[in-house]
């Protein structure tokens, strides 16, 4: 699927799953951003700077040096008030990308409109969210529903950075081959080493910062969470018990297999009292599951109905969506339960007659046995029953 703005060529391509995850349950929250990438940005916006002005802080911090008679302390300070100035960078840079973090960790998405920053529009319209898509994208190298490309600048702007540090000690030597006199190399000399010194505080800086980062990133990771806990609240809420009923739906469908098993096993087996029992214990699990499901989707719809996405909500699309997770396997366990009903009322009445025809007391006590089991069997399905009824009478 492709929406294209009424006024402008910008497209979003929609992935086939996430088509096919919309057109099924209405819904999908698709998680563009997170924290991990935040901070990756973070390092790579953090050597795009060392790229800036390294150079220009080592030529500055050099003729300081030199300047000052040779002053390591000028020295040092000249660097020292770039870092500062780069690790103010890092600490405001680290602020703007948490807020924006906290606006575009997700994108919803229904049959008909797209919210991201909690703007709502059709998806016949997405002018109004051109600008904010493109600038997520733009700061985190990251195309809404496609792979991020962070990783990649990140070992581009490495390899920059090194080559551009150590490729500086190839205009030196070519300084001094030229270099005439025993002051000229004394001199050139002093430069090497100002400049090694340079270049070790520099990496020393680089792995610092990184670790500056880590503590400071996952201080802000902490505060982020629990905003975004509170601000996607009912997003999240939402997400979750669509993939709880998902399981729940599984669960129902493992179970039901389960018990056609045990059923045919117990019809060809005389319903035997180990089989009764986990003929039972399978039906109680059925309904258990069915009992959980129903709690959740009417979680789900009142989330929904109370959240800010409520005008985008489908309920055909959903109610069809429930239909096919929920009400029709338990449709089809009761049709099941209903049917052997009927077979086990069938055999009770086949055993009575032959209670009442045989002659041999030890062939009655075995049929008379085998008639309270199937009796007992009756009751158990017949109790069950209602409440199936009932669970799919609400799922309506």
């Amino acid at each position: 699927m492709k929406v294209r703005t009424q006024d402008t060529p910008h497209v979003i391509r929609i992935p086939k799953k996430i088509q096919e995850d919309i057109q099924e349950k209405w819904f999908h929250l698709y998680k563009w951003i997170s924290p991990d990438e935040v901070k990756l940005s973070i390092e790579r916006d953090f050597l795009a700077a060392i790229k800036v002005i390294g150079i220009p802080l080592a030529v500055i911090s050099v003729l300081f040096g030199l300047i000052t008679w040779l002053n390591i302390l000028v020295f040092f300070f000249s660097v020292f008030v770039g870092v500062f100035f780069l690790f103010l960078y890092l600490l405001i840079l680290s602020l703007r990308r948490s807020f924006l973090l906290t606006k575009s960790a997700f994108v919803i998405m229904t049959d008909s409109s797209i919210s991201l920053w909690w703007k709502i529009h059709k998806l016949s319209d997405i002018s109004g969210l051109k600008e904010d898509i493109e600038k997520v994208s733009e700061t985190f190298e990251e195309e809404l529903f496609e792979e991020s490309r962070l990783s990649h600048s990140k070992q581009t702007l490495t390899s920059q950075v090194v080559e551009q540090l150590f490729g500086w000690y190839k205009a030196i030597f070519r300084i001094w081959d030229n270099a005439r006199g025993k002051d000229s190399l004394q001199w050139m000399l002093i430069i090497m080493a100002f400049y090694t010194l340079y270049i070790g505080l520099m990496v020393s800086v680089y792995f610092i910062g990184v670790l500056f980062l880590l503590v400071l990133w996952n201080l802000f990771i902490l505060a982020n969470t629990q905003y975004l806990i509170k601000k996607w609240h009912s997003v999240i809420q939402i997400n979750q018990l669509f993939w709880d009923l998902d399981i729940a739906s599984e669960d129902i469908k493992i179970h039901k297999k389960s018990l056609e098993k045990l059923l045919i096993e117990a019809k060809e087996n005389n319903w035997k009292d180990g089989l009764l029992l986990a003929i039972n214990d399978g039906i109680k699990e059925i309904n258990s599951h069915a009992q959980s499901a129903i709690l959740s989707v009417l979680e789900l719809k009142n989330s929904i109905t109370s959240s800010q996405y409520k005008n985008m909500f489908s309920f055909e699309i959903y109610n069809g969506w429930i239909k096919k997770q929920i009400s029709k396997p338990l449709e089809d366990i009761l049709d099941l339960l209903l049917q052997n009903k009927e077979i086990l009322s069938q055999s009770v009445q086949d055993i009575s007659i032959q209670i009442k025809e045989t002659k041999e007391i030890e062939l009655k006590s075995v049929l008379k046995l085998q008639l309270k089991r199937i009796e007992a069997q009756i009751q158990s399905v017949q109790d069950y029953i209602p409440l199936l009824e009932n669970s799919i009478s609400k799922l309506k």
